[in-house]
């Protein structure tokens, strides 16, 4: 299978699926909360010594490896291990909600929302997350653009409660 790859940083990066997978929610992971439930491809790029955080939705996989270094690593581990568990995948898998929900938001907010908004001169940062309701700041050009409220809701708000279905509304503060 033929994955997109965009970079982020010297050692965070994003495969793009070419179809969604079978899969709802969003499954997210770091050294630290290392979790055995976990699906298998996570668990098993979590295992070496390679990633440092992983954030899987159904349209692609957000990888951290731990330094710049190990980065070209994790890409061909990620891959090999890419290939291997979507030819097993089983249908559908069910992200539980409510884990680790500022650290998804803000890798959304990453790699997803705020390039869009930086190519205008903007920027986006997260606030709070409480009972499903996201607040954030317009940064740079987009605080005060006559678009912001447009932004919020077609930009912002569609994209977090895509990838993540426990947000309910997103506003700006």
């Amino acid at each position: 299978m033929i994955f997109e790859l965009k970079k982020i940083s010297p050692s965070e990066f994003i495969f793009f699926f070419p179809q969604p997978l079978p899969l709802t929610g969003t499954f997210y992971a770091n050294r630290q909360t290392f979790d055995h439930s976990l699906p298998e491809i996570i668990n098993n790029l979590l295992a070496g010594d390679i990633a440092a955080e992983i954030l899987l939705t159904n349209n692609f996989i957000y990888l951290h490896s731990v330094s710049p270094e190990m980065s070209d690593d994790l890409q061909s581990l990620a891959l090999a291990e890419l290939d291997d568990w979507l030819a097993s995948v089983p249908a559908p898998l069910i992200a539980p909600q409510g884990q680790q929900t500022e650290n998804k938001i803000q890798i959304i907010l990453k790699t997803i929302i705020a390039p869009f908004m930086q190519q205008d001169g903007g920027d986006i940062k997260l606030l709070s997350c409480r009972n499903g309701i996201v607040a954030v700041q317009f940064l740079g050009k987009c605080h005060g653009c006559p678009y912001a409220e447009r932004t919020l809701k077609e930009r912002v708000e569609k994209n977090l409660i895509r990838y993540l279905p426990e947000i309910r509304e997103v506003i700006m503060q």
